[in-house]
């Protein structure tokens, strides 16, 4: 059971108080990735990851303490340092696990795992609708960029971004009215119940489990 995986890796990871008890997770994590293989394009998901992890904890390299650089911003001090990568590395090695899973397995297989551990259906139900909508997010987007870009043709990139910056606003719109059709349109089709989804138990999860519980041990 991978959920089961996650919740007590993430939770082990939240809290650890040391950069030395981060170091033990960093097998487990590798462990993960040769047992699900995932395709090359999420390790490019998992460097954008990082480097948006990185920019949020940013303020932490500035807390006061000896100075290591200074800055027009400040003195980036040894414990901000220090406190920068704690927080980094908690956040990766958290979401990048999810991501790894997430990715390899799919989206409807932790749903189904979210129905046999009994999770209630209606939040199983959100869940899947709210998934759903964000690739018709995507998908509406990519179309709005399509047309965007075949009536740009010859014109600045400052009027470009100009109109770019209109479209985003647009996007949410079209979204949210193209969602309403798609539910009206499966309520008009006898929509009640949400399709079975797949329930595959796993034993490599439980392993990673036990595992993860025996480094906490350590």
């Amino acid at each position: 059971m991978y959920l089961i995986f996650l919740f007590v890796y993430a939770m082990l990871i939240a809290t650890r108080q040391s950069m030395t008890e981060l170091v033990y997770f960093l097998p487990l994590l590798g462990l993960l990735i040769a047992l699900l293989k995932p395709k090359r394009h999420i390790f490019k998901h998992l460097g954008f990851l990082l480097g948006f992890e990185g920019c949020l904890f940013l303020l932490a390299l500035f807390i006061p303490g000896k100075a290591f650089i200074t800055t027009p911003l400040g003195n980036i001090t040894y414990e901000g340092m220090h406190r920068f990568l704690f927080l980094v590395g908690k956040a990766f090695l958290s979401a990048s696990a999810v991501i790894i899973v997430s990715n390899s397995l799919g989206f409807s297989y932790l749903l189904g795992e979210m129905e046999t551990l009994r999770f209630p259906r209606i939040l199983v139900l959100t869940l899947a609708f709210t998934y759903r909508y964000l690739e018709l997010f995507k998908e509406e987007a990519t179309r709005m960029k399509r047309a965007l870009d075949s009536r740009a043709i010859g014109i600045k990139k400052r009027e470009y971004y100009k109109k770019l910056g209109a479209l985003i606003g647009e996007i949410f719109v079209r979204a949210y009215i193209r969602s309403i059709k798609i539910y009206w349109a499966m309520l008009s089709r006898g929509f009640g119940e949400f399709p079975k989804v797949e329930k595959r138990i796993k034993p490599e999860a439980l392993i990673l489990s036990v595992i993860a519980l025996g480094v906490m041990l350590l």
